[in-house]
């Protein structure tokens, strides 16, 4: 590949990312109905979520992001109880996360999301949380998927499908590609914890989080400590196990995440990528 194509897609990245970064509404936010919106300006940093340099943790945007869905969902008068009477319910397939220097406690902050588009029994939810000036400091896609109560995917229920037609857009789901072949990668075994199973039985997509970046303060800590970094997870199964491994390959100052169980079972795919200020010092 020539210099120009490279500098090109550099250019391109850096793009993307100033439009991911930018104040206001996303992109795809602009042209969906106001009910597919929510804004939450009563929100703060807890201690809790932050990690020991006194920073909010990647994770805590995730959990804020589940908790402004559930507040949206019932919002819309799709509560937990009408979820389950109906036997199903939203679990996360995929994310795609910025942060850019996440605050430290007690930081007000504002949490918006969105319901950007739906395709066949999946969700995209847009989920932003600001400072108080109006910086973004994590964008997320999200993308959820329809299950039932044993866990597979299935259509809507009918009484759904109106506020579908209302959104009327769909989209791309996010998907992270596999290793690469022939790279060393280092193996990092965790035991998995009692807080990590959420209430569907499930490790919950922020624990996951939490477990990859376990691995990554052994096999290459560098990583977190870069205040502007992209994530990309894509769920991929759920494990009954007491223990999982992950592999950590390098990329291009970033790393590659597969995560396994005792089994073999593949259960989790990633990319997570430091992301440099642009040479002009913006976004």
């Amino acid at each position: 590949m020539s210099g120009d194509s490279i500098e090109g897609m550099r250019d391109g990245a850096s793009v993307e990312i100033s439009a991911r970064l930018a104040p206001g509404d996303a992109p795809d936010e602009r042209n969906v109905p106001p009910r597919a919106r929510f804004r939450d300006e009563s929100r703060h940093v807890r201690f809790d979520e932050c990690d020991r340099n006194g920073r909010m943790r990647a994770a805590g945007v995730l959990r804020h992001a589940q908790d402004l869905a559930w507040l949206h969902s019932d919002r819309l008068e799709f509560s937990r109880e009408w979820y389950a009477s109906r036997g199903v319910g939203w679990v996360v397939r995929a994310i795609d996360l910025l942060v850019d220097d996440l605050p430290g406690p007690s930081t007000p902050l504002i949490g918006t999301t969105a319901l950007v588009g739906f395709r066949h029994v999946m969700a995209r939810r847009r989920t932003r949380l600001f400072s108080q000036d109006g910086r973004v400091r994590a964008d997320a896609a999200i993308d959820w998927v329809m299950v039932d109560v044993e866990g597979r995917p299935v259509r809507f229920p009918k009484e759904f499908e109106a506020f579908v037609d209302e959104v009327g857009t769909t989209f791309a789901p996010t998907k992270v590609p596999s290793p690469d072949q022939g790279v060393a990668s280092q193996r990092v075994e965790i035991p998995l914890r009692v807080a990590d199973i959420d209430p569907l039985g499930h490790v919950n997509n922020a624990a996951w989080l939490e477990l990859v970046e376990e691995a990554l303060s052994s096999t290459a800590p560098g990583i977190l400590a870069t205040p502007r970094r992209r994530i990309r997870l894509e769920y991929l199964g759920i494990t009954a196990a007491s223990i999982v491994a992950i592999n950590v390959q390098p990329r291009d100052g970033g790393a590659r995440i597969t995560a396994f169980d005792p089994a073999g079972t593949q259960l989790l795919r990633g990319i997570i990528d430091p992301v440099p200020h642009s040479r002009q010092g913006g976004n």
